[in-house]
């Protein structure tokens, strides 16, 4: 049935808006089986500790621009402020945090897994939709 509620959202987007710019590299699994194309992360590394060069950030917002992304997507349990940048950078572009390293809080919506990619889905649909 999640799955189900997924691809409903997901149609909702159209397949040359399917591009996702995330906080890290987390969100490989769902973008392949969804059908969305990840073309860069903030952090490009698999580790949350790892930062960014000015350089990079550089090329990633030159590539936001130029593929007309809406939105990035942060994740809700770490600290937003390098996406925040980025968005500024390339301006009219949306951060939108994502549960990704762990559950929210028992009240959220993100409280269990399936709240957590139920949201994930629908804020992904929203802000590019």
């Amino acid at each position: 049935a999640l799955d189900e509620s997924v691809v409903g959202l997901v149609e909702a987007i159209p397949e040359d808006r399917r591009i996702l710019v995330t906080n890290h590299d987390v969100f490989g699994y769902f973008a392949d089986h969804y059908g969305f194309e990840i073309v860069g992360a903030v952090i490009p590394s698999g580790t949350t500790t790892a930062n960014a060069s000015a350089g990079e950030l550089a090329e990633l917002a030159e590539l936001v621009e130029a593929e007309g992304v809406p939105a990035i997507f942060a994740d809700t349990s770490a600290p937003d402020d390098v996406a925040e940048a980025l968005a500024s950078e390339v301006g009219e572009v949306a951060v939108i945090d994502l549960y990704s390293e762990s559950l929210g809080d028992a009240d959220s919506d993100g409280a269990t897994y399936l709240d957590m990619v139920r949201t994930n889905a629908e804020r992904m649909s929203e802000a590019l939709a």
